[in-house]
């Protein structure tokens, strides 16, 4: 099953090995959906993008950013600020971060956890520590008020979890 397939419905298959997980507080316990659907709107586009986007140009198309995001970015700032430090995302920056051979991960899928806490899961190849600057980046965008992760997690938990915001 490919990466644009699990993003927008819960994957069919088992994953290789442990995946990587950031647990997710969202505003409420009945913003999750939204959050959910939100999220995975940015990492398609993204994902878009790196399949079809000429990345020696100069600038990236953005026809697949969801309308949304152009306010979110700005409300997405000061809580990726208070997370990571000062420096704010363009949607240039996202855009280019999917370009082909410098991303270290691959959408697996989003699940609730319980009330307002969702979890984000991610193929990393079993690897603890990779970039994913952008994934903390489109996590604010999509409305999040704060997160932990990435950790490493068995997929068994995966398994037992419901998928949230897909198709």
């Amino acid at each position: 099953m490919g990466e644009l397939v699990r993003i927008a419905n819960r994957p069919d298959v088992f994953p290789d090995g442990m995946l990587s997980v950031f647990y997710i507080e969202v505003e409420a316990w009945n913003e999750a959906e939204t959050f959910g659907r939100r999220l995975r709107e940015l990492v398609g586009a993204g994902v878009k993008t790196g399949l079809d986007a000429d990345f020696e140009s100069e600038t990236i198309s953005e026809v697949d950013v969801p309308a949304w995001a152009a306010d979110a970015w700005a409300e997405a700032a000061p809580r990726y600020a208070a997370h990571r430090g000062d420096e704010e995302w363009t949607v240039q920056d996202f855009l280019y971060s999917f370009e082909p051979g410098h991303r270290t991960w691959s959408w697996w899928d989003l699940t609730a956890v319980s009330g307002n806490i969702v979890c984000m899961w991610i193929d990393s190849q079993g690897e603890a520590v990779y970039g994913c600057e952008e994934l903390r980046w489109m996590v604010y965008a999509a409305g999040a008020r704060s997160m932990v992760g990435p950790l490493l997690c068995e997929a068994e938990e995966w398994e037992r979890s419901a998928s949230i915001g897909n198709s």
